[in-house]
């Protein structure tokens, strides 16, 4: 029997350290977005002795992992007892102790390995490795939710939840973001014209939240709505593609607003995704919130039609949440820049090429990359909501764009990677369509969070670098 302990002081008190942990949602975020497992079905809860099914992976193998929740006393402990999985025996043990006005926050893990002797002890090294990296993230998310939550209540004056109502909550962003409020006490409404499939940490529960289409409005009063609606950009662009893209941001946002607008008690945020692709290609010019869309600069004279295309898009988006801002609703368009993550979106696309040691810079690799991490993305969406002098037009990006050379480098360097080989132009073309390639991979886009920064928004990854670390399980530099 091998055993593996973590702890950490947690600087809010044990009751709101406890709740966020039995909360739906507490599992897949404090999921590492570098581990390969999920939550498969579910049944009951932690108070009740519920049952978790996950689906791991295992190098190439893919493993089925069933975990009970047992031995629960409120406020003090919970454990997570493997009924089948990929230990002999294993034992999770959550404790909690009141210090001072703190918490401290113990993780006792003790496992079994089915190798031999000699293989245990090698295991029992890798498995001690990762379990302390995984741990290390756990306590940072906790923590640091914990923190945001507190000052996002203290920027609304009130710590009641809020109802909140998602379009495109099974994307990227949406996955993240739905156990990142959940966690923190709101209610989510996820809302869809279309059958909605239920989160897989959802999965077991009450099976009526499995369908919710924009009706879901007439009977759910909700304080905020999110709209990440749209489809994925990736993808050669076909004609049938480019009309997906059009009419899965026209229609659904139009729709949503028209629906926002006719209610009795309509909600007083609206927080609706757009992108910087707004500003078209523009060189190293620097761009705020008060720059144009797809005005060019000097430095790039040729007209790129499919730059063009995405610039116009964003700008109709945007502009159909008219709807919503002439019935009184404070509509704040978020232009995302590259949202990072390991766990999807361009990053999880590009890095196994960076692993084998293929990557490279683009083209020359002068053009700007504006990019956000997100975790940080999560806590602007909510502080949006919470801060009501925000509306218009926000830039989610950090404050320190880099060259894609500069990324390239630094990726490459997080990894151990050399990145001494340049990807040229025709052969991305070739790989993932001319019109993307252009107008994601090859467009030069400098854009500040300058409304961010004149809010006095702290980034908790302003770098590249920190930003990378995080989301691949690195330490930091």
């Amino acid at each position: 029997m091998e055993s593996f302990v973590h702890s950490s002081r947690i600087d809010q008190p044990l009751e709101r350290v406890f709740a966020w942990h039995i909360r739906e949602g507490a599992f897949e975020r404090l999921k590492p977005p570098w581990e390969q497992f999920k939550v498969i079905g579910r049944s009951g809860s932690i108070q009740n002795n519920g049952i978790v099914k996950l689906r791991t992976k295992l190098g190439p193998l893919s493993m089925k992992w069933v975990v009970k929740h047992a031995e629960y006393i409120p406020d003090k402990q919970f454990k997570d007892i493997q009924i089948k999985g990929v230990f002999s025996s294993f034992v999770h043990s959550h404790l909690f102790e009141r210090f001072g006005t703190s918490c401290m926050l113990e993780d006792r893990i003790e496992y079994s390995l089915p190798a031999g002797r000699i293989g245990r002890l090698a295991a029992h090294r890798f498995v001690d490795r990762n379990l302390r990296k995984i741990f290390d993230y756990r306590h940072r998310t906790i923590s640091q939710d914990l923190r945001t939550h507190s000052f996002i209540n203290s920027i609304r004056k009130s710590g009641s939840p809020l109802t909140i109502a998602i379009t495109g909550s099974s994307g990227f962003v949406g996955s993240a973001l739905m156990p990142f409020l959940t966690t923190g006490g709101h209610k989510v409404v996820p809302l869809s014209n279309s059958p909605y499939v239920l989160p897989s940490w959802q999965k077991g529960q009450d099976q009526t939240r499995s369908y919710f289409n924009l009706d879901a409005l007439n009977s759910h009063h909700v304080d905020a709505v999110i709209n990440l609606a749209g489809e994925n950009i990736f993808g050669k662009w076909t004609k049938e593609k480019k009309k997906k893209l059009s009419e899965s941001r026209m229609n659904t946002t139009t729709t949503l607003c028209e629906r926002l607008a006719s209610l009795d008690e309509p909600p007083s945020v609206l927080v609706s995704v757009s992108a910087i692709a707004y500003y078209g290609n523009r060189g190293d010019e620097v761009l705020s919130e008060d720059s144009q869309a797809g005005t060019r600069a000097s430095s790039v004279p040729s007209k790129v039609p499919s730059v063009d295309y995405l610039s116009d898009l964003c700008r109709q988006w945007e502009h159909a949440t008219h709807i919503a801002k002439e019935a009184g609703i404070r509509v704040v368009n978020l232009r995302l820049g590259i949202v990072l993550s390991s766990s999807g979106g361009l990053l999880a696309k590009i890095l196994p090429v960076f692993k084998w040691g293929f990557g490279g810079r683009i083209g020359r690799g002068n053009q700007y990359v504006s990019w956000i991490a997100l975790e940080d993305l999560l806590t602007i969406i909510l502080s949006m909501i919470a801060n009501e002098t925000f509306s218009g037009p926000v830039n989610a990006v950090s404050p320190n764009p880099v060259t894609n050379t500069d990324f390239t480098d630094t990726l490459g360097k997080t990894l151990s990677r050399a990145t001494v080989v340049a990807v040229p132009k025709f052969m991305l073309r070739g790989v993932v369509g001319q019109e993307l390639t252009d107008a994601l991979l090859l467009s030069s886009t400098r854009v500040m969070p300058s409304r961010l920064i004149e809010s006095g928004y702290q980034f908790r990854f302003p770098y590249l670098e920190m930003a990378l670390r995080d989301t691949l399980g690195k330490d930091q530099g």
